[in-house]
């Protein structure tokens, strides 16, 4: 569940009725929502970043948003791009850098790829989380628009 049904079921009360609004990631709802936020800021930033694999499937949906948002350039839709990305810099990474080059996809904007290995101290499995289309990503992604038709018909 993204940014904004989040948004909208805390405006309706959704904590009072007893319905859980996201995953539970860890420690009390306040830190959740600020460690994903600092974890947003720093994947905007990074273009790339290695976490725990229920860490990166939560983030991918925050991830996908805030670009699908960005791209809406609207006043209130900028509002809450700036609500979740609270460094300046990953802000004008994301509408400098990242806009242009999302232009023609019109969603998944970021993947994650399990690392099938383990964190030595506590055994969590690993993953990376990263925007597609990048110089330098992992693994090339599936091409969009009239490539996609091409490339299939291959």
């Amino acid at each position: 569940m993204g940014w904004i049904i989040a948004t909208r079921n805390l405006a309706k009360g959704a904590r009072s009725k007893g319905k859980r609004i996201y995953h539970k990631v860890f420690g009390p709802s306040h830190k959740q929502w600020k460690m994903m936020k600092d974890m947003l800021n720093i994947l905007v930033r990074d273009q790339k970043m290695e976490t725990s694999l229920a860490r990166a499937k939560e983030l991918q949906q925050y991830a996908e948003e805030i670009v699908f948002l960005a791209k809406k350039n609207s006043p209130y839709h900028d509002g809450l791009v700036e609500s979740m990305l609270t460094s300046p810099e990953a802000r004008r990474i994301l509408y400098e850098r990242m806009l242009p080059r999302y232009q023609d996809r019109h969603f998944h904007f970021s993947r994650v790829l399990n690392q099938w290995r383990y964190r030595e101290r506590d055994t969590t499995p690993m993953a990376i989380i990263e925007y597609v289309d990048r110089p330098g990503e992992l693994r090339p992604a599936n091409p969009v628009g009239a490539a996609r038709k091409q490339h299939v018909a291959m």
